[in-house]
């Protein structure tokens, strides 16, 4: 079973004191790229996060995003803290103030809260309740995803099925043209040196040694004895319920190279026609591929 690389989950949970959104996204990357947006909070669940999605994910670029707030309508992520030994030292730095300049009035408590850092916003405690609230819906989303992730790559896999019949087919087609483009080329040698020889007579036995030559050096028997093999290890790979893209491409690159070697081989119009077809099924092979886990 092939996977695509682009995927989508989302899920909301709660429990009694925290409601959890997680959404989570994946395109295609070359190896694995994983980008967290948390609440500071909860930035100690960062790797235990990033271990999860690869844990079950081999390639991709993924984007997570997670909010969290208190069921009380409070986010639940900071709490207001005072520092009352600050707030202790501007009263009395403001006190010596009044003192020394024999000010009148008393010391507002506006003024004294309004002095930077008296009160300060400090990220919650860790809550183990919490924390598994979290994890439990991003495990939840990522399922969702992995689930768009097969769903696409079924789509994907019957594409490339599809594409890699028709190269299987065109391939059987050049094996059948073989012995035709060595009549043929047989053919047009002789009307060639009848006509460039004005009547002479050709000894018959080197036409046929011109003709074996370049029979041997036309030969693509063993070029398209492994394109089948390479076709067939591909179709085998896309049953295996593991990462294949790597492998994959690997394979294309081969099949693409048995086929370069087969177009540069022939002298037949109909077989350079079909390698054209076959190179037009591999690129788009190789698109879809790009997309594939």
């Amino acid at each position: 079973m092939i996977k695509s690389m682009t995927g989508f989950g989302r899920c909301e949970s709660q429990n009694e004191d925290y409601s959890c959104k997680t959404e989570i996204r994946s395109v295609n990357n070359r190896y694995i790229d994983i980008n967290t947006r948390f609440p500071k909070s909860m930035m100690t669940l960062d790797s235990s996060v990033k271990k999860l999605i690869k844990s079950r994910c081999a390639r991709g670029s993924f984007d997570l995003n997670i909010s969290i707030e208190k069921n009380n309508g409070n986010s639940g992520d900071l709490v207001l803290l005072p520092n009352l030994d600050l707030a202790e030292q501007y009263r009395q730095a403001f006190q010596k103030i009044k003192d020394r300049l024999e000010l009148e009035g008393e010391i507002d408590i506006n003024l004294l809260l309004s002095m930077k850092d008296v009160v300060k916003a400090e990220p919650t405690s860790p809550d183990p309740a919490r924390e598994e609230l979290i994890l439990n819906t991003v495990e939840d989303a990522l399922s969702a995803l992995i689930q768009m992730r097969e769903e696409e790559g079924k789509h994907l896999g019957e594409d490339i099925l599809s594409r890699l019949e028709s190269i299987e087919k065109n391939g059987e087609f050049i094996k059948s043209r073989q012995s035709e483009s060595v009549r043929a080329y047989k053919k047009r040698l002789e009307e060639r040196i009848k006509l460039l020889s004005n009547g002479v007579e050709i000894d018959p036995l080197r036409i046929a040694q011109e003709t074996a030559i370049m029979a041997d050096r036309c030969d693509v028997t063993e070029e398209v004895v492994r394109l089948e093999s390479h076709i067939n290890q591909f179709k085998n790979l896309l049953k295996k319920n593991q990462p294949l893209g790597r492998k994959l491409e690997f394979l294309i690159q081969e099949i693409n190279r048995e086929t370069n070697t087969i177009g540069s081989k022939t002298i037949d119009s109909e077989v350079s026609q079909t390698v054209i077809e076959i190179k037009s099924d591999l690129e788009k092979v190789r698109e879809q591929l790009q997309n594939i886990e």
